[in-house]
């Protein structure tokens, strides 16, 4: 199978700043405006992918393009759990590249030794009904912003 046929996921790196940059801003603003990991500003991403040490982020690539990203972060923060972030390219929904990631994430949490992963989510976010399909449970709300907390037992 040729390159451009394949399905990739792999660690996200500072080279992929542009990338993603692209990716976010083909987004619709209001299919990202629960998402705000991190924007289209390119340097800014470059930055952050070249400060992580214990946080991953990941990106799952079809035919070379970007479609989703998926991130374990907050370790390098000091925090004992990983905090997931995800986002599948608004064409791409419903095609099982979020279960694909979720699945990544879990198997990556597994190997690093830790047990449990945690999730925030807004209220009003059409993915809620997803987090609970994969198993995440409602353990509180985050007083700050009232987005959901869940974990999610790896």
């Amino acid at each position: 199978m040729s390159p451009n046929k394949s399905l990739l996921i792999r660690p996200l790196e500072p080279a992929d700043a542009a990338a993603i940059g692209a990716f976010m801003r083909l987004q619709p603003p209001e299919y990202l405006r629960f998402f705000y990991a991190f924007g289209s500003d390119e340097s800014a991403i470059s930055e952050m992918l070249s400060a992580a040490e214990r946080d991953v982020y990941s990106g799952v690539f079809w035919q070379d393009n970007l479609v989703g990203v998926f991130f374990l972060r907050g370790l390098d923060a000091g925090y004992e759990l990983p905090s997931l972030g995800v986002l599948v390219e608004e064409k791409y929904r419903g095609k099982g590249i979020l279960s694909l990631m979720i699945d990544s994430a879990k198997l990556i949490v597994r190997l690093s030794g830790a047990k449990r992963i945690i999730a925030k989510s807004h209220p009003d976010n059409a993915g809620l009904k997803n987090l609970i399909r994969m198993g995440f449970r409602e353990i509180g709300v985050e007083e700050s912003t009232g987005n959901t907390i869940w974990h999610l037992e790896v």
